[in-house]
């Protein structure tokens, strides 16, 4: 604990920050420069932002918060104006036995912690926090909630299609519901987000961004901007503003500082109000190779058998979010070539990739995945790839074109690899043809990575861990590591993500006892017997690796 004449520079020695050496010539910079020491020593790049928030905490023995990843109510935010909270750098939390929660950069501003107290009759708990979180906190819970409170008062409710579209078709940025849309989705962008839900009810509109796989929310916007945000949506979306009885769909193309991304949009009607969700598509992410996936060995050689092959059909297994257009994408680039003509049938098209024939499905115009597939037989392809086997047309079609030496890839939404085959029996689609065409399975999860930068020690009991699903015999030699949270990981503990495996060949054997009509758990146990790694086996190989925790592990993986 420091003690209280302890300056900021002796603090940060003590803790074993920064150097003497280095304190001395901050000391030095400050003097001919000005501004404060902290600046000083971050702009140097001698110690981190973060590093000095811990240090002012340690400073004035106050908690250091991380408002990246805290819950911040909105109510306490906007209890003062924004520009008050940006000019002093500080923003209400929340409220803790009556008091008011108050993130402060700089906690030594005596007259910030004064002037709160005056204008919101609160007494304030200070804590300590970097000044761009801070930053970042009034933008999301305090401007763009501001902006919403002036659309309540500034648009009156549209009843007309036409008087919708006068108030909200507009480019321009200073419109108050251009802003927050705006806002909102360059926000998801910036925390590389997958979707972005507007999700209304009694009292208002909850507003959360899916990253890594995990819902987070990120602010409750009023009741009376539900109907102007929706709209504006679906009129970038080119949606049809007066039906509110049924989904629609529709997809935007944004400009961020970044780059365009692609959203595609859909909406539905609930009690309360039209609900919104934006899938986000980023155009510059580089497809990789097949070594990037990260399989396993056995694994690897079994995908590098079943794309070798001239004719027959490879799906990717899972459900929504499970990376396997990542993977279809891979699989195209490594077997992409001069002499092959290769078609796609996609909704919508993610990535272009050069030297392929890329088609887009068009409901409205009646092209489905279906219909599209009829065309593209007779476009004299060698392979084609089906974005997505929805129906029993398309995949009595697909399966049929990898009988006729076509190569098929496809996705399809199974729990399992052997579960795709029972799928495609649902459909259909005869045994006796699939075991024919079929190749085999990959099935597939995305588990969170642990930060390298953070990540701990977890001591975890071997019975634990053999429940798990490690073998007896190599639980006791199991080390598990833990979520910390840091700057680098944005304080989640996690940095981006990793596919788990499970890859299926059809053998003889398997299509045997699949023209028999056996039960996927039949094929599962077989299969497993036979060598094959399952998905669960895979997720524990990453985590005894030390590249995942158990608790994401049983978290995506059954």
């Amino acid at each position: 604990m420091a003690s209280d004449n302890e300056r900021l520079g002796e603090v940060l020695v003590r803790i074993g920050l920064i150097t003497g050496e280095q304190l001395a010539t901050g000391l030095l910079n400050q003097a001919s420069t000005g501004g404060r020491l902290g600046d000083v020593l971050v702009r140097s790049r001698v110690i981190t932002e973060d590093q000095i928030a811990a240090a002012l905490a340690e400073q004035k023995d106050l908690k250091h918060v991380y408002l990246t990843s805290a819950t911040i109510d909105s109510d306490a935010a906007n209890l003062l104006p924004a520009k008050f909270l940006k000019r002093k750098s500080i923003v209400p939390t929340g409220f803790e036995d009556g008091h008011l929660v108050l993130a402060m950069s700089d906690p030594l501003d005596v007259e910030a912690i004064d002037e709160t107290e005056m204008i919101t009759g609160y007494r304030v708990i200070p804590v300590v926090a970097t000044a761009s979180q801070i930053a970042q906190a009034i933008e999301t819970h305090v401007i763009g909630l501001h902006v919403l409170h002036q659309l309540e008062a500034d648009f009156r409710p549209a009843t007309a299609a036409g008087e919708i579209e006068a108030a909200f078709n507009s480019t321009e940025r200073d419109v108050p519901v251009v802003r927050i849309v705006n806002q909102v989705i360059s926000d998801a962008v910036r925390q590389g987000a997958s979707d972005v839900h507007f999700e209304p009810d009694d009292l208002g509109v909850r507003v959360r961004f899916r990253v890594d796989g995990v819902l987070r929310e990120v602010t409750n916007l009023p009741k009376g901007s539900q109907s102007g945000l929706v709209s504006r949506i679906k009129i970038m979306a080119e949606m049809d503003i007066s039906e509110r009885r049924r989904p629609q769909d529709g997809r935007i193309a944004f400009q961020t500082p970044a780059g365009t991304v692609d959203l595609r949009v859909a909406s539905i009607p609930t009690p309360s109000g039209e609900g919104v969700v934006l899938r986000i598509l980023y155009r510059n992410i580089v497809v990789g190779s097949i070594d990037g996936l990260g399989l396993s060995e056995r694994d690897r050689a079994a995908v590098d058998r079943m794309l070798a092959k001239p004719y027959g059909a490879v799906l990717i297994a899972g459900p929504t979010g499970s990376g396997k257009t990542t993977t279809l994408y891979t699989a195209l680039t490594r077997i992409n070539s001069s002499e092959r003509k290769i078609v796609t049938i996609e909704d919508p098209i993610e990535y272009t990739i050069p030297g392929i024939t890329q088609l887009a499905v068009n409901q409205k115009a009646g092209l489905t995945f279906a219909t599209g597939l009829r065309s593209v037989l007779r476009f004299d392809p060698d392979v084609i790839m089906v974005g997505e086997i929805r129906d029993a047309e398309t995949a009595s079609i697909a399966v049929r074109a990898a009988l006729t030496g076509h190569y098929v890839l496809s996705s399809i939404h199974t729990n399992d690899a052997p579960a795709a085959l029972a799928r495609l029996s649902e459909m259909g689609v005869e045994p006796y043809i699939t075991s024919s065409a079929l190749l085999g399975v990959i099935a597939q999860r995305l588990v969170r990575a642990l930060c390298p930068s953070c990540k701990a020690v977890k001591e975890t009991p071997v019975d634990m861990l053999v429940a798990a699903g490690f073998s007896e015999a190599e639980a006791p030699g199991v080390v598990t590591y833990a979520p910390v949270g840091c700057e680098a990981c944005h304080h989640t503990g996690y940095v981006g993500r990793m596919g788990v495996f499970e890859v299926f060949e059809l053998d003889e054997g398997f299509a045997a006892l699949y023209m028999k009509n056996a039960p996927a758990e039949l094929l599962r146990d077989m299969a497993a017997k036979s060598g094959m790694t399952t998905m669960r086996q895979d997720a524990l190989n990453r985590v005894a690796a030390g590249l995942t925790s158990l608790d994401e592990v049983n978290r995506v993986v059954v």
